[in-house]
This record gives C-alpha cells, sequence and structure tokens, in this order.
C-alpha cells in the first residue's frame, strides 16, 4: 500500500475547506446556525431542567385532585351524621318507650310494682306472683334477649278481672300472655281466681 502523502492530500481537499469556510460567512446561514444552536439549548433545558418541574406540577395536581376527593366524601359524612342527628333528636322521646318497652336490666322488682299498682286500681288481689330465675352471665355472648316467665294468681270478680288482664297486656314493658283460666270459687260468691303464665323479656348486655 502507498504512503499517504499530506501534502497532496491537502491540495487536493483544500478547495472544499475553502467553500465551507465560504459558505459559513454567509449571512442566512450564521442565522440558522444560530437559530439552530438556540433550539438544541431550549431542548437541551426542557428535557433536563424543565421536566422535573412538570413532573411535580403533575403530581401536585394529582394530589389537590384527590384531596378534593377526600373532601368530598368527607362532606358527605358529614351531611350523613347531620342527617342521623336529626333523625335521632326526632325519635328520642320515643326511646324511653323502647328501653321501658324491652329493657336493659330484669327490672323484676319494676315490674312487681307495676302488676301491684295495677291489681290496685282494677279492684283485684294478687294471691302469689313468681318470678323464673335469671341467668345474668353472658360468657363472651354478644347482647341477645333474655327470657323472664311469670306465674301469677289474681282473685276477684270477673268484669274487674277482665280489666285487670286487658291493662296488663297493654303495659310498657312487654308481656306476652301463654296461658290463663278461671276458676270460681265455693258458694256463690261472684269472686273468682284468675291464674296466668306470661313471659317477659330484657336485653343482657355483654
Amino acid at each position: 500500500m502507498a504512503d499517504f502523502n499530506w501534502q497532496t492530500g491537502y491540495h487536493r481537499y483544500q478547495r472544499y475547506f475553502t467553500d465551507l469556510s465560504k459558505f459559513y460567512q454567509k449571512k442566512k446561514v450564521r442565522t440558522y446556525t444560530g437559530i439552530i444552536l438556540s433550539l438544541i439549548t431550549v431542548i437541551f433545558f426542557l428535557f433536563f431542567a424543565i421536566r422535573p418541574t412538570l413532573t411535580t406540577i403533575a403530581q401536585l395536581i394529582r394530589e389537590t385532585k384527590d384531596q378534593k376527593n377526600v373532601a368530598t366524601e368527607m362532606e358527605k359524612k358529614i351531611n350523613n351524621l347531620s342527617e342521623a342527628q336529626v333523625n335521632y333528636l326526632s325519635i328520642e322521646p320515643e326511646l324511653l318507650l323502647v328501653e321501658q318497652a324491652l329493657p336493659k336490666k330484669p327490672e323484676v322488682a319494676l315490674l312487681t310494682k307495676e302488676i301491684e299498682a295495677l291489681a290496685k286500681q282494677t279492684g283485684v288481689g294478687i294471691t302469689s306472683l313468681r318470678f323464673s330465675e335469671v341467668d345474668l352471665t353472658t360468657d363472651g355472648k354478644q347482647q341477645e334477649k333474655q327470657e323472664i316467665k311469670i306465674s301469677l294468681n289474681v282473685l276477684g270478680d270477673y268484669p274487674n278481672l277482665k280489666i285487670f288482664l286487658g291493662n296488663l297486656m297493654s303495659l310498657r314493658r312487654v308481656i306476652l300472655i301463654e296461658a290463663f283460666s278461671f276458676q270460681t270459687g265455693k258458694g256463690e260468691s261472684n269472686i273468682l281466681s284468675l291464674n296466668l303464665a306470661a313471659k317477659a323479656w330484657f336485653l343482657l348486655n355483654p
């Protein structure tokens, strides 16, 4: 392979370098070259400098949208709570009646007084009143309804006994009469004996 003579090569390509220098000296070429370099510089800063800022802005927009959704859900919950409070206040006077109908304790003493007061009002006499034993242990169970069995014997004339029986079923405390029977007294007396078996309930709290 022949040795490369740089002098020969220089003279061969000298006109190309001269033409390129003359080409760059033209005003339009200088202008376009400056514009292209400026665009390249702008693109560089857009990609490496402004891009993180744009990413941060997009993240902030997402977080703002999420916070708006959370605020909307919280507003809904607040409105629901306000509505629930209004509904509660509207039925609050009736809650006492519900608790009296189905108390959270056996309240046997109170029930006894109510039955005795009812007998006195209707003019009948109680000869016996018995309640079944109540199991107050929960054993980790959830709140459940517990039963109290009632056995009652009352003396009086038929109209008063009938009123007593009707009023007993109308007490605020829920009482279910399972069975009842009348027995006549000795001789020609109008006094009857009313025997009944009933149930009452209470809620056993764990």
